[in-house]
């Protein structure tokens, strides 16, 4: 996996999250660019979505939450999105942002702070099993 496939997996899990918001929210609409705050904002409920995606969650059973990258925060700690959706290859969890800080602050987590495979950034965050993601999620959709 290099940063290009990463980057086209995680377009197509935010259109499908897209889409599916569409359904209930006509005007909602991907934002272009580096937006730090969120990856879809839907103005019938003035709120941004961020939309995360990982392959490895299946394989490692964990959820990775990032909070730092190249020692400037980042990922849960500067969005400024209500919902995260994280999607899996399996599964989509919809969760409140709040609840994922909630989820880090009330458990214990496995901190990971590394350099990922085939990344240049380094980067610091939780690992929070899926079991436990499920948990704390509104819903969970295929």
């Amino acid at each position: 996996m290099t940063f290009q496939t990463d980057l086209q997996y995680g377009k197509a899990a935010e259109k499908q999250v897209l889409l599916m918001i569409q359904k209930k929210y006509p005007k909602a609409h991907s934002v272009e660019g580096e937006c730090k705050a969120y990856d879809i904002f839907v103005p019938e409920i003035l709120s941004g979505i961020e939309v995360k995606s990982d392959r490895q969650a299946q394989i490692t059973g964990n959820a990775f939450i990032e909070v730092k990258c190249n020692n400037s925060s980042s990922g849960i700690c500067v969005t400024q999105a209500k919902i995260w959706v994280y999607c899996t290859e399996e599964k989509k969890y919809w969760l409140n942002t709040s609840d994922i800080v909630n989820m880090i602050l009330s458990n214990e987590t496995r901190i990971f702070h590394d350099r990922p495979a085939g990344e240049t950034s380094t980067v610091l965050g939780h690992l929070i099993p899926l079991e436990k993601m499920e948990e704390y999620a509104m819903k969970v959709t295929p």
